[in-house]
């Protein structure tokens, strides 16, 4: 029945989604190509009326709700394998703050800390407790706790403001990916505390109708991005007769435009549609029959007066990553388009990302325009913002020029039916002044004056980092290749460097101008019987700093492996485990870890200090004795958990010399192990002193 039929959906933080992309705040109409990657044309659209965004948004609910639902069609091949800007602040100061992905863009986190206390939200309880920190020690001043159902998905300290993000909600599970309807009915709240010494009192409750997606704050302005699917009451979301498509179609004729918009309310005092009609857009997408009625609400809030009402844009369409700048906002949305015969869907598709920018002036969110790239960002939805990247440059020939905002997007193409040797191709884009409502594409590499590849083929993309105008770049199957882009001439990217190394890296970290510091594992090749690499067995925990001050030849100056295989770092799974505070030439730096090793009382297993004269940049290898310790190599073998600690370094941003500070272990028991994963582990430095964020304790050490 379905024989030769095409259709399209989305991957949407890890969940497959239809893309219907985003409007703007004009009233001009724009087609956006990207001749590399597709010859779908999108024609993005402001709402010309309150009737047709009715009628857009129930004739996509007839769409899902007004025809019995299918079964869902097997994929051939494979499932997606996971794989896997801005400096992070290094003013100098006596406390640490959360580790952000720019400058000046503050993050939601479960710990945040000024110069005296430490705000912490329960990893198992909706709860908040205040720490203070005067004594050198953790001591308890207050504990706050919001509704039992609540779900803290981060704070934000401000002055003597926090704000707690929840939701009502926890994500659905893994199975339910392909499902839509997981967050029916859910809502975004905001709770804003008031602190005192310690002290917290609720002051205000802002309720939005939706998921929170993703959050920023930038100084007094909070910005959310939010994902409403319009439901009804007695709406049947899986119809599988007559009756009950009979049923939803009478409930969406019914419907009137206020039901279907998402509501917001301000201490339990509904206040009506989180914003008006008219500021809601949408596009059409020619030919595609699988869309989902999706409002995402991209919102600005005032801290200073959290009862006004939110401001923004709304569109129906879909999104799965942002990132954002000290004056923009990019979402990014990938489509997944697969060939459809006798009623199944082949794996390979053709896949591309939509980038849409908005500008940040305050509570102003203004759109800017779209392009399409291909590739995708990643199965790892707390990774994907670092393959995005905004940077400035000047016109060396007018200094009377205004700087030109370029953006930067690392996208994965390894696994489509047209790729080529590169598993990885970098876009870099602009504003088009020609064309208002669209981001013109001003080069991809690899390119034909650029053959070069970004990877391997077989490999997957790890760690990314655009670090002003360069882009760093992990790709990993059996070695670490680490590349640095420059895109000093945007339109003319090219790989300056290329380092191999052992192991791979998760995330990457600039150490003053000249270092990079990498996180990850160490790995060994895994041989098959007749000697060929079929990719590596991962070892313990791997830190390795490269000198990057000349990217023509990066070299690692220092490594140091961690444990063995079973060990795991929380900066693996997120940037916020790892802490750095400034100190002159020096950074401190902290990272839970995990620790599994065989020797019971042992601890790290072995410091290795590279040369710091030039060596040849081919692969680094640790030997095989020296890596093990042991006279049988067991590399696919797990070692038991030993213990979880925060590992603390200091390192020279000038020489590159890193000295290793104080291990505070958890008291955790191996029962206690499997209470408290290092997942949510996090720490903090104030006033020469470490905090130790294990589970729901908090452990102090020099």
């Amino acid at each position: 029945m379905l024989k030769n039929m095409r259709f399209s959906y989305h991957l949407t933080m890890g969940v497959v989604f239809s893309i219907l992309v985003v409007g703007c705040n004009s009233n001009n109409s724009a087609t956006v190509t990207d001749s590399s990657a597709t010859s779908v044309k999108k024609t993005l659209k402001r709402m010309q009326s309150i009737s047709e965004l009715e009628k857009n948004l129930k004739q996509l609910m007839r769409q899902s709700y007004g025809k019995i639902t299918p079964i869902f069609y097997t994929l051939e091949g494979d499932a997606p394998t996971p794989g896997l800007e801005a400096d992070s602040d290094s003013s100098n100061s006596s406390s640490s703050s959360t580790n952000t992905q720019v400058v000046g863009v503050d993050e939601a986190d479960r710990i945040k800390n000024d110069d005296a206390y430490l705000y912490i939200a329960s990893a198992s309880q909706a709860s908040i407790k205040a720490y203070s920190t005067v004594t050198g020690n953790a001591i308890v001043q207050d504990e706050i706790t919001l509704r039992p159902e609540a779900n803290i998905s981060g704070l934000y300290l401000f002055n003597d403001k926090l704000i707690a993000l929840s939701n009502n909600n926890s994500y659905a599970h893994y199975t339910d990916w392909f499902d839509i309807n997981q967050w029916n009915k859910q809502s975004t709240q905001l709770d804003l505390l008031h602190t005192n010494n310690g002290k917290m009192d609720k002051e205000n409750n802002l309720q939005i109708d939706g998921q929170l997606i993703s959050s920023r704050r930038i100084e007094d302005t909070l910005y959310l991005v939010t994902r409403h699917t319009p439901t009804l009451d007695g709406l049947v979301l899986y119809p599988n007769n007559d009756a009950d498509v009979e049923k939803n179609l009478a409930l969406i004729d019914a419907a009137t435009l206020s039901d279907l918009l998402p509501d917001y309310s301000v201490n339990g005092d509904n206040k009506g549609d989180v914003l008006a009609a008219s500021h809601c857009f949408s596009v059409d997408y020619p030919n595609n029959s699988y869309q989902q009625a999706t409002i995402i609400n991209v919102l600005s809030i005032d801290l200073n007066n959290a009862t006004a009402q939110p401001k923004g844009s709304c569109f129906v369409g879909n999104t799965e990553a942002l990132y954002v700048s000290t004056n923009s906002l990019y979402l990014a949305t990938t489509q997944y388009d697969y060939q459809v015969n006798n009623g199944i869907a082949f794996y390979q598709p053709e896949v591309t990302t939509d980038i849409h920018k908005f500008s940040l002036d305050g509570l102003n969110i203004n759109y800017k325009g779209s392009a399409e790239v291909s590739g995708h960002l990643g199965w790892q939805q707390d990774l994907k913002s670092f393959r995005m990247g905004e940077f400035t440059v000047t016109d060396p020939n007018n200094a009377d020029a205004d700087p030109q905002q370029i953006f930067g997007v690392i996208t994965y193409t390894g696994n489509q039916l047209n790729t080529n040797a590169s598993p990885a191709k970098l876009t870099t884009l602009e504003e088009d002044s020609s064309n208002p409502n669209r981001l013109k594409i001003l080069a991809q590499l690899p390119n034909n004056k650029h053959p070069e590849s970004l990877g391997k083929p077989g490999e997957q993309i790890y760690a990314t980092r655009f670090i002003g105008d360069k882009a760093y770049l992990v790709t990993f199957r059996t070695t670490d290749p680490l590349y640095i882009v420059d895109m000093s001439d945007p339109a003319d990217p090219f790989i300056a460097g290329e380092l191999k190394v052992d192991g791979y890296s998760d995330y990457l970290h600039p150490i003053g101008d000249k270092y990079l510091l990498g996180i990850g594992k160490d790995a060994v090749p895994a041989i098959n019987a007749i000697g060929d690499s079929r990719g590596a067995w991962y070892q313990g925990v791997k830190l390795s700093l490269i000198d990057i001050s000349n990217p023509q030849t990066p070299r690692e100056v220092w490594q140091e492996i961690i444990g063995k295989r079973g060990t795991e770092t929380t900066v693996s799974n997120t940037h916020h485990g790892i802490t750095f505070l400034a100190q002159g030439d020096n950074i401190k730096i902290a990272l839970p870890i995990s620790l599994h090793n065989k020797e019971v009382e042992g601890g790290p297993i072995g410091i290795n200090e590279l040369p710091t004269d030039e060596f040849p940049t081919d692969t680094i290898t640790i030997d095989a004795v020296q890596r093990d310790n042991a006279e049988e190599i067991t590399p696919n073998r797990y070692y038991k958990w030993q213990y979880d600690a925060l590992y603390q370094y200091s390192i020279n941003t000038q020489t590159g010399v890193l000295t290793p500070l104080e291990i505070i272990k958890s008291p955790a028991s191996i029962e206690d192990k499997f209470a408290a994963t290092i997942q949510y582990d996090r720490s903090a430095f104030i006033g020469g002193r470490a905090y130790y964020l294990h589970g729901d304790k908090i452990i102090s050490g020099n």
